[in-house]
């Protein structure tokens, strides 16, 4: 059976559609892949499953690159890897995924989403952090501290939470709440210690 030409333009068309609304749901698309890019971000913050979801098996070969761990003691973290990506396989995995636009150390915002149930929950205690609390996160073979300046709870819309000087460097962790319902996101923003080894 042939498809004529208007049924593969179709069909193109419906997929390229379907790519870029996962693209802008799950906060990653091209103008967003700078390392120091952080003013453009995305039009809601990560989707999370509503119910325990074990990780995934992956062969080592198939495991993703970790860019990093993270270390929180007062949400009782500790060395939880970190690789790119906040879609739901990413976060399924039970690591942190990062949005793609910077990184540990540097200018900007340095944003990482979790699960707070499901996939072994690693950011289940982040509504226990208070500012002032320490945090860290090891990658490049050095260990960037950062203190917490708030602790908020927002609307999966409210993006502006990923926005921040772009002179200094900021850390910010996200998960949902409550957990009986995710429908709302805890956002821990912590700042640079300066002269981090």
């Amino acid at each position: 059976m042939s498809i004529g030409k208007r049924g593969v333009a179709g069909a193109l068309t419906l997929s390229f559609g379907l790519v870029w609304t996962a693209l802008i749901i799950f906060g990653i698309s091209e103008s967003q892949t700078s390392p120091m890019h952080n003013s453009t971000h995305a039009s809601q913050l990560p989707e999370f499953v509503s119910s325990p979801t074990p990780a995934p098996s992956h062969s080592p070969s198939a495991a993703p690159e970790t860019i990093g761990t993270l270390t929180i003691p007062s949400a009782q973290v500790l060395a939880l890897p970190i690789t790119r990506g906040v879609d739901k396989e990413t976060l399924n995995t039970g690591m942190a995924g990062a949005y793609p636009w910077s990184g540990p150390g540097l200018s900007g915002v340095f944003a990482l989403a979790a699960h707070r149930v499901g996939a072994g929950g690693p950011f289940r205690y982040l509504d226990q952090v208070n500012v002032g609390d320490r945090l860290s996160v090891d990658a490049n073979g050095k260990t960037f501290t950062y203190r917490v300046i708030s602790n908020t709870i927002v609307a999966p819309t409210d993006t502006d939470v990923l926005n921040g000087p772009k002179d200094e460097s900021r850390i910010v962790l996200i998960t949902c709440t409550p957990i009986s319902t995710f429908e709302l996101r805890i956002v821990v923003t912590a700042k640079l210690v300066p002269n981090t080894k």
